[in-house]
């Protein structure tokens, strides 16, 4: 679950700020089954409805609570399917566990579905970045070995200074022989990763089409 706690933070940001979208005017005329509606089609938790009523509050109004919960509970029908839940997994959204049990087992259904392929798609992304990293790394060694090797043949030095110039090259060459076997240790790890995505992905298309 660790891609999915990404974005705990704007969520609960976005949460505090609901008080902010309700004004006076906004209380004054709800329509509290609309507003529920909205909430449950957003997968949005029972806590929105206390931040709606604090907001409210402030302005003498109560929110009709029947309405409010009928609402929401049509807009759950609509949120709690297994292609959304696929979706929000797939896009790093923490689910809020709103979904009513008639409901919850088909939609954690697609939101595996979505966990699994955003994982594996993460753990391909990242194959490639240490890749692109490591040959960065190397290109940048074989320039500094260069350097340091032409100095050490031109230059006028101390015997202490071309010591710590062959150290240096010494160093730098065992870096550059850890990286030669890590890179192709990381290519073969990419391409099963890569085989793995692919295989995972073409296993589900079929329960989402167009989505993959």
């Amino acid at each position: 679950m660790r891609h999915i706690l990404l974005i705990a933070l704007p969520a609960i940001l976005l949460l505090s700020g609901c008080a902010k979208m309700m004004n006076e005017n906004q209380c004054l005329v709800a329509d509290w089954r609309s507003v529920g509606y909205e909430d449950g089609s957003q997968g949005r938790s029972e806590q929105w409805l206390s931040r709606r009523s604090e907001a409210c509050a402030e302005f003498g109004v109560t929110p009709d609570l029947d309405q409010y919960l009928f609402g929401r509970n049509q807009g759950l029908e609509v949120f709690c399917q297994p292609r959304r839940g696929f979706s929000l997994a797939l896009n790093g959204t923490r689910y809020e566990n709103v979904c009513p049990a008639g409901l919850e087992g088909p939609f954690l259904a697609g939101y595996r579905d979505g966990q699994g392929l955003r994982d594996r798609e993460i753990r391909y992304n990242e194959l490639e970045n240490r890749i692109e990293s490591s040959f960065a790394e190397l290109a940048d060694l074989d320039l500094a070995i260069e350097e340091n090797t032409l100095t050490l043949a031109t230059e006028n030095m101390t015997t202490q200074e071309r010591i710590a110039y062959a150290l240096d090259l010494k160093n730098m060459a065992e870096d550059r022989g850890r990286l030669s076997e890590i890179i192709p240790q990381l290519e073969a790890e990419r391409d099963a990763s890569l085989y793995d995505l692919d295989a995972y992905r073409a296993s589900i298309a079929p329960k989402y089409p167009g989505a993959l």
